[in-house]
């Protein structure tokens, strides 16, 4: 049977985290987005430099890892995850709505000051 891209809400993606010490959120978004606005939840990967192929071990990523993958609005989060799932990765989950429905939801984010 071969793994899908599982999609979550904000909330549920910020419990799943809490709730399991082994789950990452990674963050593909361009290094200039995540300067403005980010998440202390989320590790930064920029799509433009992920080898999903690669990915674990440049990483240090389990393929059993659950991996929750966040980006502006669920466009590249589920192009990322879509890709390392089909290389292998077993627990993936594209966050919907990404930063901004995790920002709209009240849920904590850093801004720049330079915003």
């Amino acid at each position: 049977m071969t793994a899908s891209v599982k999609s979550a809400t904000v909330s549920e993606a910020k419990k799943a985290l809490e709730a399991n010490s082994k789950a990452i959120m990674i963050d593909v978004r361009e290094q200039t987005e995540i300067d403005e606005v980010s998440t202390n939840f989320a590790k930064t990967f920029s799509m433009s430099q992920i080898n999903p192929e690669t990915f674990d071990r440049d990483c240090g990523l389990l393929k059993d890892q659950p991996i929750l993958v966040l980006c502006k609005s669920g466009g590249r989060s589920m192009r990322v995850a879509n890709a390392l799932v089909e290389v292998g990765f077993k627990d993936v989950t594209n966050v919907s709505g990404g930063i901004t429905a995790w920002e709209a939801e009240g849920l904590p984010v850093v801004r720049s000051r330079q915003a």
